[in-house]
């Protein structure tokens, strides 16, 4: 038989988030940062992105010619030399564009110097095979740590066993110190993690995780950990 119950001993239930509810949507604000886009042209025809973060506090104002100066330190130099000596002549690093994420209301502001082509001798490999740089800061934990992927690369990259050559590793991580963190601490600012605005929410467990508004952290190292190819499948045909 059905069982009937008093409303007056029923208990209002208040519902919960139990899972993660990611960044909060829309145009991001993140105080005190400056993105910066490296723009690639790709074999197979895509395009390519590597996307930034440095500290930025408003002055000098983000211009061309802080743009042009990036895109030059990124590319000369040793060890950026060393860099384009990697990458397929039929891949290039077409341009640098710089936003201001403090508001939404700056806009893109690209370089308008030449685009740097890569220089190697070697047959390009497929555009997806990546290198990944890890970001390395003072705080523990995923939000303390980034990545960047770096594709465009030629067969000579490539070393015994199908690893990334033991040259190629020291090549870039000669750039990232030199002319990523270098560049970029010169031109604009310290190199950052732009961390976006989270949701708070309620994990399986019973944790609360508190609300996490949009911030910075400052990178301290910047290096490729081992000797194995990842992948961006998007910079890929399929």
């Amino acid at each position: 038989m059905p069982r009937l119950v008093a409303l007056s001993d029923l208990t209002q239930f208040a519902a919960v988030e139990l899972s993660d509810g990611g960044y909060v949507r829309g145009p991001q604000i993140i105080p005190n940062c400056a993105m910066v886009r490296l723009n690639w042209a790709l074999t197979d025809g895509r395009v390519g992105h590597n996307v930034l973060h440095a500290q930025y506090t408003g002055a000098p104002a983000l211009s061309q010619t802080m743009a042009n100066a990036i895109l030059t330190g990124l590319t000369t130099g040793a060890t950026g030399t060393a860099f384009m000596a990697l990458i397929a002549p039929t891949v290039t690093l077409t341009s640098v564009s710089l936003l201001d994420m403090r508001s939404t209301t700056g806009v893109e502001i690209p370089s308008s110097s030449a685009a740097v082509p890569g220089t190697s001798a070697g047959t390009a490999i497929p555009d997806e095979m990546a290198i990944v740089i890890t970001l390395r800061t003072a705080n523990r934990g995923r939000s303390g740590r980034g990545r960047v992927y770096l594709g465009g690369f030629t067969n000579l990259a490539i070393g015994v066993g199908g690893v990334i050559a033991g040259t190629t590793v020291t090549a870039i991580n000669n750039w990232a110190t030199t002319n990523m963190l270098g560049t970029l601490s010169t031109n604009l600012g310290p190199m950052v993690l732009g961390l976006p605005h989270r949701k708070a929410y309620t994990s399986p467990t019973g944790a609360a995780i508190p609300d996490r508004p949009a911030t910075t952290v400052q990178v301290t190292t910047a290096t490729v950990r081992n000797n194995t190819w990842d992948s961006q499948r998007r910079r890929g045909l399929k």
